[in-house]
């Protein structure tokens, strides 16, 4: 691909192979995953042994217990595969138990918040999807022994892992609440204190990760019955009942993750899906009605269009966007062209908007074709590709670091706290619910031109994921960045309220984003490495070639 000239220092030097590529947050977790493909694997098989090993080596990022979803580019029959394995609420979620909740805790001093009461500690927990959904895919797609995959996360289990400087970050940083989990602290935090991490000298700690590593164990030899059936569901079970949490062994025998087929949205002659996201598919719907390619990448005109876009996404999305599974929603509305095209006229060239409103989808709604799924700061991604044309974009998270905090004990399983996706409020479109699943903004993109496909892109960071990806899309697409250039260039975040920018660009361009009126924020990029999300990416090169990149700077790892 061309690259325009720019002043970005790329974190890696930029690579390219032919048989396979995987970009995602470890190295181990890339060794695994091509090391799939070398022993005759495909993409699918790349990813789901990566993630295993991610459960692994990015234990704050994901795990067993968390959840995720995966677009995956079949090549032999030209479709793209959405496997969306998110959470769902268990059976006994009512707005009503939340808002106790949230009284029982304010009256015991401990703080809680309308929206926050639902991250931290059992009623946190849904019911999760992560091995559903990578067995799914298994079943489907894989070429190799589903026993194969897992076993290089079991290895890596039995060794434990050293704590780098990134997981010793994320201990420290939720470390109060840690020890309010006695069988979190007992692992996380030896002698209360969090684990010198590698880089500081003396003896370095590793992890007991054998706990783990027998649970893992049964999931390959069993599937995913090992975790949503006997032993492992009865553990979960009485941890739950133990502590006030509401997940059954019921729900996680009645789990399951939606597959379909997605429907291709269409972008300045590129065709695309996204699992089910449509924050991604409102934005470029929108900018679509502006010559981007005409502007300076790095420039104020072009990050104002961006801005203004991504602020109008997320206010429509948050406003209309639910369960996606309901037709109580707009979600072909907000997916349309129309609405979009009413949404761009509302943007002024000189001007940012004072307030943004979400707009009306509904007279939209059903003029497009059905968009399933939506649903992910602990999340990490996988991109994977192989010689045969197959793409794969797969994210796999536990929601914050070290999810809920609940280690249920014996089982190395931390559990996932996606239930702070629900709005906690009654009557609204993401209000929580029995079995329902919440909304999420994280794109799963898988890139196609003609008949053929030719990029995947995914991320971690929470809502960042959005601005992650979009950022790796149109800087490659639109400006024909090389992959790594694209991922490693300066963004901006916005969800309709402040604008964040990342301090590396020059100050007259944050001056004359005030000047257009956005309320900006500069964010220390350099200090603060996954302030604005780690995107990862594999693109097909003019020459056939594979290309993955990855962000280095946030741990990420591109190889081939």
């Amino acid at each position: 691909m061309l690259m325009r000239p720019g002043s970005v220092t790329l974190s890696r030097t930029p690579i390219a192979g032919s048989n396979g590529a995987v970009a995602c947050g470890h190295s181990e977790a890339a060794e695994v995953g091509l090391d799939a493909i070398r022993r005759g694997g495909n993409a699918v098989d790349a990813a789901i042994a990566g993630a295993f090993a991610s459960f692994v080596v990015e234990p704050q990022m994901c795990g067993i217990g968390g959840h995720g979803r995966m677009s995956i580019y079949a090549a032999d029959r030209g479709q793209a595969i959405g496997i969306d394995h998110f959470i769902r609420a268990p059976d006994a979620a009512t707005p009503a138990i939340y808002t106790d909740a949230l009284k029982r805790w304010r009256k015991a001093g401990r703080g809680g918040i309308e929206g926050t009461i639902n991250t931290t500690g059992h009623l946190s927990v849904g019911v999760p999807g992560a091995i559903a959904g990578l067995w799914e895919a298994h079943r489907h797609f894989a070429r190799l022994p589903w026993h194969t995959l897992v076993g290089p996360a079991i290895e890596l289990a039995r060794v434990g892992i050293a704590v780098d400087p990134r997981l010793a970050a994320s201990i420290a940083g939720r470390a109060d609440e840690i020890l309010q989990f006695a069988e979190a602290a007992k692992l996380l935090l030896p002698d209360r204190l969090p684990p010198r991490p590698s880089n500081a000298g003396g003896a370095v700690h590793r992890f007991d990760f054998h706990d783990m590593a027998r649970t893992l164990q049964a999931i390959a030899e069993s599937g995913a019955a090992a975790f949503y059936e006997g032993a492992l569901a009865a553990a979960i079970d009485r941890e739950m009942r133990h502590a006030g949490g509401l997940l059954t062994a019921t729900d996680l025998a009645g789990y399951r993750p939606d597959t379909f087929v997605q429907p291709w949205h269409e972008y300045r002659g590129y065709s695309y899906v996204a699992c089910g996201d449509l924050i991604l598919v409102e934005c470029l719907n929108i900018l679509e009605h502006f010559d981007l390619a005409a502007l300076d990448p790095h420039g104020v005109d072009a990050w104002h269009l961006i801005a203004e876009a991504l602020a109008q996404a997320f206010v429509d999305n948050f406003a209309h966007a639910g369960d996606p599974r309901s037709r109580e929603w707009p979600l072909e509305g907000l997916a349309s062209k129309g609405f979009a095209a009413q949404r761009a006229a509302r943007i002024l060239a000189n001007r940012a908007q004072p307030q943004y409103e979400p707009g009306d989808p509904w007279p939209y709604q059903g003029l497009t074709p059905s968009v399933p799924p939506p649903p992910f700061d602990g999340t990490t991604q996988i991109c994977a590709a192989d010689a045969e044309g197959n793409f794969v974009s797969l994210i796999t998270s536990l929601g914050s670091a070290f999810g809920s905090l609940v280690l249920v004990p014996g089982t190395g399983v931390f559990l996932g706290n996606a239930m702070q996706w629900f709005d906690p409020q009654a009557g609204r479109a993401n209000s929580v619910g029995p079995g329902r699943m919440p909304l999420y903004a994280a794109p799963v993109p898988i890139f196609r031109r003609g008949d053929r496909a030719i990029g995947a892109a995914g991320g971690s960071g929470g809502y960042r994921i959005q601005t992650a990806v979009l950022f790796a899309v149109l800087n490659h697409l639109e400006y024909q960045m090389h992959p790594q250039q694209a991922i490693d260039a300066p963004r901006i975040h916005t969800e309709g309220r402040d604008l964040e920018i990342d301090s590396r660009v020059a100050s007259s361009l944050i001056d004359r984003m005030r000047g257009l009126g956005h309320r900006v924020r500069l964010v220390d990029a350099p200090s603060l490495p996954t302030a604005f999300g780690r995107p990862s990416a594999v693109w097909r090169a003019i020459d056939g070639s594979l290309v993955p990149a990855s962000d280095a700077r946030a741990g990420g790892v591109a190889a081939f």
